[in-house]
């Protein structure tokens, strides 16, 4: 039950506060602007932002195929990208000549942010309630959905404390911090953005594959970069100097402000015990969460006459199989098989365009990609896109599956 209770926990902390820090860091700053129109345009795409991602997720679950995961990410991963460049390069001109500009790409920003983060987090609780199936009357759904609603009050809190921290920071030192902040969101968003484009063939995968092979391999390590940039408020805010004592002030006045700067001290402290929290969830946790997620053993199989055969005996159970084809290069090349519904097969290699040669396993009844922990719809397995499977051509005959030799042959370079 700690297993499940991660799974969901882990995933609504990481999005939360990917979605609450930043947030919460500009808008410190945008109040100590003297317009009141920022504030104003922030609040208001927060709650576009909101309902917006719940309307898509809505639409997605009752459609299936009018929202694409991918493409709607990608794009307001793109446009969060653009405003926070405008937004950075206007809060830190030294003139402070704000301009229309700055409100425009306060409400893009704050509206994607929370469109990207919003629509992965409430996905999560509902890719919960359609596995359940109706039989919700169950500790599993239960430690799930409790696993999601801690996660996000954790992040929820977290952030929260984080803003309270940077809100007692001095002007220079809030705008170090910021940098710092957005600079590491945005090399994680940069870093999706060309995963989405070398999906969509944007961007040449052989060519750009070498680049980001070991990146994204290591992708889950990019929230331990938020939570360094984090670790910068706490480190700063220490480090402001102790408050001089002005000649106005009488003893009591002077206790007063020395009591006041300890209490912004507690917000760090606050905030250190919660990036303990968060790393330990992150790392320990997540090895929790995942260690029974074994990948089903890959089957060898060989060539005859050209194809590749499996007996359809063994594949029709409808759960997800695994089989490896040693290349005449010497690579083994994975590609797995799951029964869709009545005769259709779901066929590809065991590899997906995004994250690499990871790997697929099956949990409660789902494909899921190992490195990503996204749940494929069975019904797209076979057709290219997103985290699917790259596909792979194949025919049944004679009780037979069969996958051309050389479409295996051709896929070997993705496993080396």
């Amino acid at each position: 039950m700690l297993q499940t209770f991660l799974q969901q926990f882990i995933p609504a902390m990481e999005e939360g506060l990917m979605l609450g820090v930043p947030l919460g860091i500009l808008f410190v700053l945008i109040r100590r602007l003297e317009q009141e129109e920022y504030r104003k345009a922030f609040r208001s795409a927060l709650k576009w932002g909101l309902w917006l991602s719940i309307f898509l997720v809505a639409v997605r679950v009752g459609t299936r195929n009018a929202v694409s995961r991918e493409l709607l990410e990608g794009f307001a991963t793109f446009i969060t990208l653009l405003a926070e460049a405008v937004i950075l390069f206007k809060l830190l001109k030294p003139n402070k000549n704000f301009s229309k500009p700055l409100k425009i790409s306060i409400c893009a920003a704050v509206a994607t942010l929370f469109l990207y983060h919003g629509f992965e987090l409430w996905l999560i609780p509902v890719g919960s309630v359609i596995a359940a199936l109706g039989d919700y009357f169950t500790l599993e759904f239960l430690m799930k959905i409790l696993g999601f609603v801690i996660g996000g009050l954790f992040a929820f809190v977290s952030s929260f404390m984080i803003y309270k921290a940077a809100d007692a920071l001095n002007e220079t030192r809030l705008k170090f911090v910021f940098v710092v902040i957005f600079a590491a969101c945005i090399i994680r968003q940069i870093i999706f953005l060309v995963q989405v484009l070398m999906a969509r063939n944007f961007l040449s995968g052989e060519i750009w594959m070498d680049l980001m092979a070991p990146i994204i391999n290591s992708s889950d390590l990019l929230i331990f970069v938020i939570f360094a940039a984090i670790l910068v408020l706490p480190i700063t805010l220490f480090s402001q100097p102790k408050p001089a004592r002005r000649p106005e002030y009488n003893p009591a006045e002077y206790r007063k402000v020395l009591a006041q700067a300890i209490h912004k001290r507690r917000w760090g402290t606050g905030v250190i015990i919660a990036l303990v929290l968060m790393t330990t969830s992150s790392s320990a946790g997540s090895m929790i969460a995942n260690q029974q997620a074994e990948i089903v053993p890959a089957v060898e199989v060989t060539a005859q006459a050209g194809s590749v055969d499996v007996d359809l005996e063994i594949i029709k159970d409808g759960h997800l199989h695994r089989f490896v084809y040693r290349a005449s290069s010497g690579e083994m090349v994975r590609y797995i098989v799951i029964l869709k519904g009545g005769s259709a097969y779901g066929v590809g290699l065991d590899a997906c365009e995004i994250c690499g040669a990871t790997g697929y396993y099956e949990r409660d009844n789902q494909v899921i990609c190992k490195l990503c922990d996204v749940q494929m719809n069975k019904a797209t397995i076979g057709t290219r896109g997103g985290c699917n499977p790259i596909p792979i051509s194949y025919s049944i005959e004679d009780g037979k599956l069969k996958v051309p030799q050389s479409e295996l042959e051709n896929s070997a370079r993705i496993f080396q």
